[in-house]
């Protein structure tokens, strides 16, 4: 098991992680590894299963218990959370609310993951039209979306950072100028929530999204959404579910009745062991705190950039520490198939595009960092 900082100490022997000895773990940024959460909740779920054989209550308590937790951790009320299988489930049933007149624009760009494009450009299908601003190095500069925000932009999204090499952009500053303009805004925070403090109120986002897998430590199959509270009342999606509805066991039903608040967007049955996973997860991180685990993954972003520039491993990951999230890419021949090599070593990373991407989390040390660039550097051009 991989031994946590002391300062930083959830497991109740002083170990979180269950992966083998040995094993250094930075690939957070695809999926969170396996852990007394992950077991935790998975031997809770199945006790439940087995000794209620339905309980339906208790699960409608537990998802109840993952929208409050969702909801602290981004500072909403919980009527502007609704939970979904996944960002792109949620994220496609907002979309299917808006209607495509004279404000048609969609504004994105290609730091985005691909999610968030694809359900943009399928939009054009209903009268859509879609701008994709392009990257430079890897970054993005405010200019770019005060050019392409206009007076016909119906929806602006800008990632909070970008998964592909880490960048992060300020939110809050191009959520302001999408609304000086009529623009509503929405933002993916999979690769930030969990390793920085993110408030809703603050960034004032229209909409907001996030996965479970990856460092809010639970497992795939569940995902949140953030509607604002005067949004959520008017929008009528048509991508619906059973949930949405005001009365869910009406049979036969002749009109649509939507509920009053952000769970007028819910679809059906949730995966049940993923809302389990989902609640351990986000009570972790609530309870250590994110402002606490940013400044540790801030030294340990710091030091792998360092030891690269000393060594002499290109990355593209942004030098600036308010310029990056969590991840740090690092340009290498074959990145997948370094992946690969790294793993059968217990060096566990994950590739994107050009770079061989770290994603160090509040269990890492700085001696995992250390020990993984050194490995890195040794092998980047085999």
């Amino acid at each position: 098991m991989i031994r946590c900082l002391p300062l930083i100490n959830t497991g109740a022997e002083g170990d979180l992680l269950l992966n083998r000895e040995g094993q250094i773990y930075l690939a957070a940024c695809s999926h969170s590894p396996f852990s007394k959460l992950h077991r935790n909740a998975l031997e809770s779920y199945q006790r439940d299963l087995a000794e209620f054989g339905n309980p339906w209550d208790m699960w409608v308590e537990k998802i109840e218990k993952s929208v409050k937790l969702f909801a602290t951790l981004i500072h909403a009320s919980t009527e502007e959370v609704f939970p979904s299988f996944s960002v792109s489930s949620a994220l496609s049933t907002v979309m299917s609310s808006f209607k495509y007149g004279r404000r048609n624009r969609l504004v994105l760009s290609d730091l985005e993951y691909p999610t968030t494009n694809f359900i943009f450009l399928a939009q054009q299908k209903h009268g859509a039209r879609v701008s994709t601003l392009r990257n430079r190095k890897y970054a993005l500069s405010a200019d770019a979306y005060s050019k392409s925000i206009s007076d016909r932009t119906l929806l602006t999204s800008a990632i909070h950072v970008s998964s592909l090499n880490g960048f992060r952009q300020d939110i809050g500053e191009i959520a302001a100028m999408a609304h000086e303009r009529g623009s509503l805004f929405y933002t993916d925070v999979y690769q930030s929530l969990g390793t920085i403090p993110v408030d809703v109120r603050k960034i004032d986002a229209d909409f907001l999204a996030c996965g479970n897998l990856k460092y809010l430590l639970g497992l795939p199959g569940i995902a949140f959404m953030y509607v604002r509270r005067e949004l959520a009342r008017r929008l009528e999606p048509t991508s619906i579910g059973w949930f949405s509805q005001k009365d869910p066991f009406l049979f036969g039903a002749k009109r649509l009745d939507f509920q009053d608040t952000a769970r007028r967007f819910e679809s059906g049955t949730l995966s049940i062991p993923s809302v389990y996973a989902a609640i351990e997860g986000m009570r972790a991180i609530i309870d250590i705190g994110a402002g606490r685990i940013e400044r540790h993954i801030s030294r340990l972003t710091q030091r792998a950039l360092d030891i690269a520039h000393d060594t002499g491993i290109q990355t593209i990951t942004p030098l600036e520490r308010g310029a990056r999230g969590a991840i740090v890419s690092f340009v290498v021949r074959r990145p997948h198939e370094l992946e690969g090599r790294l793993r059968s070593m217990g060096v566990i990373t994950s590739s994107r595009g050009i770079g061989l991407r770290i994603a160090p989390h509040f269990y890492n040390t700085v001696a995992e960092i250390d020990r993984a660039v050194e490995v890195i550097g040794s092998m980047r051009d085999t």
